[in-house]
């Protein structure tokens, strides 16, 4: 995964039939899955949508290796941590800067 993507734009998926839209009462939308017993979809049909989760998949992977410093040259799963620990960072950075903020504002 040594490639990284670089485009202007992002590709929405719409829900694909199997899946289902609900907003809860706090605005939140939530997104299910038919669960595979239940599905009507053929094999065929199947597999072309794994092919498209796939793809997504490893779309969001190859932004996630963009926006993360450092994560062109990691593993999926080095990605992953590498990602905890920079928002970790960034939260960390957010607070610093409240209390700065704060500090100043009194001091006016």
């Amino acid at each position: 995964m040594e490639k990284t993507l670089a485009t202007s734009h992002t590709k929405r998926s719409s829900p694909s039939p199997s899946t289902t839209v609900t907003t809860r009462p706090d605005g939140f939308t939530r997104r299910t899955r038919q669960r595979l017993s239940n599905a009507t979809t053929s094999v065929s049909e199947s597999d072309v949508e794994d092919d498209d989760d796939e793809e997504a998949v490893e779309e969001k992977i190859e932004t996630l290796q963009t926006i993360v410093p450092g994560g062109t040259a990691l593993e999926v799963d080095e990605l992953f941590e590498e990602t905890a620990s920079y928002i970790l960072a960034l939260q960390c950075q957010i607070k610093a800067i409240k209390v700065l903020t704060a500090f100043l504002e009194r001091c006016d």
